[in-house]
């Protein structure tokens, strides 16, 4: 039965709307080996698969103790989400009268070091299935999930996914630095050589750093504070909101510090009053300068806070 299972959830991966490459592709690799383990005459009970040996199965080198940690904090709840969404598409497509579904679970780390969890996936009971709103335990709080993104607009795609590292990291703090050295140059040029000339270069120069400055601003919050609300020339026309996230990555800069990416996401939930969609927008009023979670069926009253770690939010008086 698990290797049926497998092959039906593996088919619906990619009809599944989720933002986040990572999750997609770390369940695609664990079904498809744990499929060719069946094959190869494995005992069901046999196939279980370590932290560093199911990080393996999507990364290639060296990976240290730190580095698995940190991918199965980042990535290893947003696969089960994952596959619990799948669970839910096979059983609305056959009607809700699925007896069984596919349940990724641990052995837990019992008798010591050298016993290490270990991963598999399980077959139990519809019922007993983990929910995908399990944090969620009552009308108060929700969970957001990263959704599928639109294509983006031609000129957008450069910055859907920037690393800041190397000679980006090196442009990315120069912006702001050559802008204000120039900005004092033109200034301090339009008083030792006053004319009209000088005066409106300056005044085009303030003008134009401030719209180009609007535009970018959004990479340089997101960097500080970690998520901010994308820019609207990123977002096609049809779209409300979209946030860029910052993300740590596994390489470290000589201060200890870890390079990160500035990734371009949209953040959802379902509200737990009316079921309808819950956008994250920029707070306003007393909410000013936080990101929050508004229903767009009822966008005064059912409003949510936000946190992009833990990805739960609970409703705001």
């Amino acid at each position: 039965m698990l290797k049926e299972t497998c092959e039906a959830t593996l088919h619906l991966i990619d009809e599944i709307d989720y933002s986040k490459p990572t999750p997609k592709t770390l369940l695609t690799a664990l079904l498809e080996r744990t499929i060719e383990l069946i094959d190869d005459g494995y005992k069901v009970d046999d196939i279980m698969f370590t932290t560093f040996e199911l990080i393996g199965l999507v990364k290639t080198g060296s990976i240290s103790e730190n580095q698995a940690k940190k991918f199965k904090s980042d990535h290893y709840s947003e696969t089960e989400s994952l596959l619990n969404k799948i669970n839910e598409l096979r059983d609305n497509q056959n009607g809700g009268n699925l007896e069984y579904l596919i349940e990724l679970s641990d052995t837990g780390e019992k008798g010591g070091a050298k016993n290490k969890k270990h991963h598999f996936f399980k077959i139990v009971e519809k019922n007993n299935v983990k929910s995908n709103n399990e944090s969620t335990k009552d009308s108060n709080s929700i969970r957001y999930e990263p959704v599928k993104l639109p294509k983006p607009n031609w000129f957008a795609k450069p910055f859907m996914s920037i690393k800041l590292t190397s000679w980006r990291l090196f442009i990315y703090a120069a912006i702001p630095l050559i802008t204000l050295l120039l900005g004092c140059a033109l200034f301090v040029q339009s008083f030792i050589t006053p004319s009209t000339s000088e005066l409106v270069i300056f005044v085009l120069f303030i003008i134009i750093a401030i719209y180009v400055g609007k535009l970018i601003f959004p990479f340089y919050e997101a960097n500080h504070l970690r998520i901010t609300i994308a820019p609207q020339w990123l977002m096609r026309f049809s779209q409300l909101t979209a946030q860029i996230e910052s993300i740590k990555l596994d390489k470290k800069r000589k201060n200890g510090r870890s390079y990160r990416r500035l990734e371009f996401v949209i953040y959802e939930g379902k509200c737990p009053i009316c079921n309808n969609i819950v956008e994250v927008e920029k707070g306003k009023r007393q909410f000013k300068g936080r990101l929050i979670g508004i229903c767009n069926e009822s966008p005064r009253e059912h409003v949510f806070s936000f946190d992009h770690v833990t990805k739960v939010g609970f409703m705001l008086n």
